[in-house]
């Protein structure tokens, strides 16, 4: 017996909305220890996701690495671009995400979640506007339209 899936299904596995930004060499992800190339910012239309693309993954490791809400994405990029004006460490905690922004000396160093089981981003001083600019790009096409 073999399944066939229609596509009906196949469309609702589509995200709605996808922003990929491209990462430099200094681009790392920790505790996987894998090296990245880019960033995938995939919306559904509810919530954001953020992937990561990996040049190398043998040992599969999962590419998501948060999951946000509108306003929690809201306060991600304020964090972000906070962090790079005003060259000093950033923490956005709300709710749903804890996350922390830390500049460092030849980049930026994104921690998300608990000290204790933390997944660490590191990110070269080239890219960090690419992925300011890929959160809020993603953010304007999930929110509602301003009427006049």
């Amino acid at each position: 017996m073999t399944t066939v899936v229609g596509p009906r299904l196949i469309t609702q596995l589509k995200p709605k909305y996808e922003v990929k930004v491209d990462l430099d060499d200094r681009s790392f992800l920790f505790p996987a220890g894998k090296s990245l190339s880019q960033l995938a910012f995939i919306s559904d239309g509810r919530g954001i996701f953020i992937e990561a693309v990996f040049p190398f993954n043998q040992t599969r490791t999962p590419p998501r690495l948060l999951t946000l809400d509108l306003e929690d994405a809201r306060e991600l990029a304020r964090g972000l671009i906070q962090a790079v004006h005003y060259a000093k460490t950033q923490l956005v905690v709300t709710e749903g995400v804890r996350v922390t922004i830390s500049v460092v000396a030849n980049g930026y160093h994104i921690q998300i979640g608990d000290m204790n089981q933390a997944t660490e981003l590191f990110l070269g001083t080239s890219c960090i506007w690419r992925v300011s600019q890929g959160v809020l790009r993603i953010i304007d096409l999930c929110s509602p339209v301003e009427s006049n």
